[in-house]
């Protein structure tokens, strides 16, 4: 009679074999099934002749399937199944269950193959079968590993689809209220800036005398905050338009030196913050002046409320290649580390006053132009910001 053959890879050429685990007290059982299950270049096997030896070879190696027989010399399969979950190996299990007239024809052939060569038949099928499983055990569970995989990147991405949804309908109410707020804030804003420049002329007109009263008791520093405050509250609209609507800008070829010189007369700079201007040429910009305005006074604002107790803010333009880089530095505080992800986040703020918008605001402004924003570094010691733009 022909005697079967041993099951083989059916693509050696991979050269993966699974790793196999056999937990068997028997040691002419042990040798044989070795030889015989390896013989189908698909399994590499290891022994181990009882529970305890197991337990401390997969703490020490990685196997793709374990292998055990029932009754071993110091526990049953049982319980060093549930060892082995206990220290988090959890590997295809499998019983090397086989009836008694196998086992028997195993030990007669193990002890001596030539008085038992008719049963050289029943070994391979035997051992064929045990095969079989391994296989079968090995590539169910790795095609189980995949499904779970897949199904929590599935969740994954459904949970942040629906965190987009989310904001995007956020922001459509943003868009609502920035329409409604922008149209019902304006003239009130420009009704007071009006009455107070009214105030001041008049104070401007009055016999000194009289002034002197009023400036006495304050009135004209009262005046100022108003100002400041109107400024604020037109700004908070601006961000909040700014954000919520399309922008189109008008383009026009701007100077950013020209644009940086202006914002620089215009706000107010602490005496114990050094203004440094680093400006390799006099290079142009094809863009919005009104809007880089906005970009620009944004970031050197911030970088001056980063510096409460003084330091220095650096200005650097260059050309790099097709683009034109702009610099903001500073030496204040930096941005927290939990933080860092966050920054272009709308109504995200880590100032006691202030919406959120700013930073978000500036990013919309500058890629509306074709160009990016970002943070260069930050730390203890200061922050940059870099804004590339398109030259002209």
């Amino acid at each position: 009679m022909m005697k079967p053959g041993i099951l083989k890879s059916p693509d050696t050429s991979l050269g993966e074999r699974f790793q196999v685990l056999f937990v068997i007290s028997s040691p002419d059982i042990a040798v044989l099934s070795q030889k015989y299950l390896e013989l189908s270049d698909l399994l590499s096997v290891t022994i181990s002749h009882n529970g305890q030896e197991a337990l401390a070879f997969v703490q020490k190696r990685s196997y793709d399937v374990i292998l055990s027989d029932y009754d071993l010399d110091d526990m049953d399969a049982i319980t060093l199944h549930i060892n082995l979950e206990r220290i988090g190996q959890k590997k295809p299990f499998l019983l090397f269950s086989i009836p008694d007239r196998d086992r028997d024809i195993l030990i007669d052939y193990a002890q001596d193959p030539q008085k038992h060569v008719d049963s050289e038949h029943d070994v391979y099928i035997i051992f064929n079968e045990q095969i079989q499983k391994i296989v079968q055990s090995v590539e169910l569970f790795r095609a189980r590993n995949r499904l779970e995989l897949y199904a929590r990147h599935l969740e994954e991405l459904v949970e942040e689809r629906t965190k987009q949804l989310q904001i995007a309908e956020r922001f459509a109410i943003i868009g609502e209220l920035a329409t409604m707020i922008g149209h019902d804030m304006r003239n009130p804003l420009q009704v007071i800036t009006n009455m107070q420049y009214l105030l001041e002329m008049k104070i401007s007109k009055m016999h000194p005398d009289d002034a002197s009263v009023l400036v006495k008791h304050g009135i004209p520093e009262i005046f100022n905050r108003i100002r400041t405050e109107v400024l604020y509250l037109n700004k908070i609209v601006s961000d909040l338009q700014d954000y919520a609507r399309d922008i189109h800008p008008e383009v026009s070829i701007v100077n950013p030196i020209l644009v940086m010189d202006e914002i620089l007369k215009n706000i107010s700079i602490p005496d114990k913050i050094q203004v440094i201007k680093r400006i390799e040429s006099d290079f142009l910009i094809s863009g919005d002046p009104f809007l880089l305005t906005r970009v620009l006074e944004n970031l050197i604002n911030n970088a001056i409320q980063a510096m409460e107790k003084g330091g220095i803010l650096t200005l650097k333009i260059s050309r790099v290649k097709e683009n034109v880089c702009i610099m903001i530095s500073d030496t204040g505080v930096g941005i927290p580390p939990e933080s860092l992800s966050k920054i272009f986040e709308p109504l995200y703020t880590t100032k006691p006053k202030g919406t959120g918008l700013g930073l978000a605001v500036t990013k919309r402004l500058v890629e509306a132009h074709g160009g990016t924003i970002t943070l260069v570094n930050t730390s203890s010691e200061g922050t940059t910001f870099e804004v590339t733009l398109p030259a002209s």
